[in-house]
């Protein structure tokens, strides 16, 4: 099953402009704000104690390459999302010599009074949750708290490669906007996993069996919310591509593929037909699992028709649209976390998206090797750390 999801230039956001949208924005920014207020990490990577009290708006790392610039982004990554985008192991992240790495923040919201304090200790075999003081089980709490964006040089990976980035770049939405989504996910992931190891151990086919309803079931509420949001993000990304390519005049057009073929009227009837190859297989072969976006203009994959740097600018793209329509369904803005930036874009890409998060209200931490390649837009919302052997120092204001 595919969906191809595509909108008229005059229904972009409802009809609005992007400057009118722009300007809803700015009247709802005395209102909306979720922030990282403070941050504290300890013996992550490379940085034995680094903290900080951040500015609203930009936040500006400076550093040489290996001083620590990248491990305070993966920091943050990490507190919110509960795993690296760099390594899947812990060893990885905890400082040489130490038995583990704590990383702290506070964050301010405008759904609740008082801020909330969100604590993770990684040690090798043991990772320990904290929130406002209470240990907690689940990485789910921090993240509703914390929704950060990343953007890396090697964010354009999410066109060329498979599609789990783009599964993730999709439920994360999902995740935020759909309070149903987590627990069909968590589900639907428990029958997959007993349904896979019935396949591997070659257990009766009784056994097998005995979980696709439960597939069945949890896969196409899934898939009808990963339509919704979908469906509801176009309009944006069409918005943001036009903003930062407008030399493309061709209509962006995501292709929903739901993990099964597009003609499937039963889904449980498949699995059952499918028994015997799966069976072979070892594993499910269909299901929202295997779900896919792809992006296409004029009917070709963006991989194939847009350059290395307008991939990177559809990226940008991808992440704004993304934010601008968590801010209109849950009243608050998101935080983006941008490691390179220069690397990333030319200086009139790198101007027109730092004038895109300032209006969106975005609070933004961005790492450079030099401070003279990002443009300080608005000194009273900015804040820069000089970052050596992992330890931040701030610069004074009077210094921008």
């Amino acid at each position: 099953m595919w969906l191809q999801i595509k909108c008229s230039r005059h229904e972009i956001v409802k009809g609005q402009t992007l400057k009118l949208r722009i300007r809803v924005i700015q009247r709802a920014a005395y209102l909306a704000m979720t922030q990282l207020h403070t941050i504290s990490i300890q013996n992550f990577r490379n940085c034995q104690h680094a903290s900080a009290t951040l500015s609203s708006g930009l936040n500006l790392i400076i550093g040489d390459n290996a001083a620590g610039k990248t491990a305070i982004i993966e920091a943050l990554w990490t507190l919110a999302t509960g795993r690296s985008f760099r390594t899947a192991k812990t060893q990885y992240l905890i400082q040489h010599q130490q038995d583990s790495c704590t990383l702290y923040a506070e964050v301010h919201s405008s759904h609740s009074p008082k801020s909330h304090r969100l604590g993770l200790n990684k040690s090798l075999h043991k990772t320990t949750l904290r929130l406002n003081g209470e240990t907690i089980k689940s990485q789910v709490a921090i993240a509703q708290q914390l929704p950060v964006q990343l953007l890396t040089p090697e964010s354009h990976k999410l066109l060329e490669e498979g599609p789990k980035a783009r599964r993730q770049f999709m439920d994360w939405g999902c995740f935020h906007q759909s309070p149903d989504f987590m627990p069909l996910w968590r589900n639907y992931q428990r029958g997959l996993k007993q349904r896979n190891h019935a396949l591997k151990k070659h257990l009766p086919k009784a056994q097998v069996q005995l979980w696709d309803q439960t597939l069945v079931e949890n896969a196409l509420k899934i898939d009808h919310i990963r339509q919704d949001y979908l469906e509801r993000l176009t309009p944006y990304l069409m918005t943001f591509c036009q903003t930062l390519m407008p030399e493309i005049k061709d209509e962006v057009v995501c292709q929903y593929r739901a993990g099964w073929p597009k003609n499937t009227e039963d889904l449980l009837a498949l699995y059952q037909q499918n028994y015997e190859k799966e069976s072979h297989l070892g594993h499910t072969q269909y299901g929202a699992h295997r779900a896919d976006i792809r992006f296409k203009f004029a009917g070709q994959e963006a991989i194939n028709t847009l350059s290395r740097g307008q991939q990177k600018l559809f990226v940008c793209a991808l992440l704004l649209a993304q934010a601008s329509l968590h801010e209109q369904v849950l009243n608050e803005p998101v935080i983006m976390l941008i490691d390179d930036l220069p690397a990333e874009l030319d200086e009139t890409h790198r101007i027109k998206l730092l004038e895109l998060l300032q209006v969106l209200n975005i609070q933004h931490i961005i790492t450079s090797t030099a401070e003279s390649l990002i443009p300080i837009l608005v000194p009273e919302t900015t804040k820069i750390w000089n970052i050596q052997s992992g330890e931040m120092v701030v610069k004074p204001l009077s210094a921008l």
